[in-house]
């Protein structure tokens, strides 16, 4: 089990940039099927999942004065941490971003992040680098198995071994190779911001 995951500053990001817009915001808000591990659609016919979800979806979130509003389409999207674009995926989430990080376990494995709805900046290339907190996409529009839902961001985090050719990486592989370890989000986005409750 790999221990000592890291703290990302990603909420505090992504609410300065996305000022005014969220100038309201007083927390996130997850139902049903948007956390890890959930076997729940919250969009369509609600029903199972073929597979656990690999991340957290943000979509909702409450203002200050009891409101419960969304992220829309073109939301600003910033880095996690540093480190390197490793691929774009054109996949069925539309474009999705694979982001490794110079963060490695006492197993060497290298932490990854994963966005997956974006519209990449044109910038956005792989092997380009960034910084913790850059911008690199926006939200793309969702339409999933024909039916069209909020714009939303998935996040998913992952302890990849260095011997897995980065080419090979996609959402199949990172749920069905048994080397490669999914994180709960919340542990490394949520550290940071539970103590000023942005978290429902």
């Amino acid at each position: 089990m790999e221990l000592n995951n890291p703290d990302s500053r990603f909420f505090d990001f992504l609410l300065k940039i996305n000022q005014p817009y969220m100038i309201n915001f007083e927390r996130w808000v997850f139902y049903p099927g948007m956390l890890f591990n959930s076997l729940d659609k919250w969009w369509g016919d609600k029903k199972e999942r073929k597979t656990p979800h690999e991340g957290i979806d943000l979509c909702y979130f409450k203002e200050k004065n009891g409101k419960i509003s969304r992220l829309h389409k073109d939301i600003k999207i910033p880095g996690t941490f540093s480190g390197s674009i490793v691929k774009i995926d054109d996949d069925f989430l539309g474009k999705s971003i694979f982001l490794g990080h110079n963060v490695f376990s006492k197993y060497q494995r290298q932490l990854y992040t994963v966005y997956g709805h974006t519209e990449p900046l044109d910038s956005i290339k792989a092997m380009k680098e960034i910084e913790a907190g850059e911008i690199i996409a926006t939200i793309a529009a969702c339409h999933r198995e024909g039916i069209d839902i909020h714009p939303h961001l998935h996040i998913t985090f992952a302890w990849v071994p260095a011997s897995i050719n980065v080419d090979h990486l996609n959402w199949q592989t990172l749920t069905s190779n048994p080397e490669i370890m999914l994180i709960d989000p919340l542990l490394i986005l949520s550290s940071a911001t539970k103590k000023r409750n942005l978290i429902d």
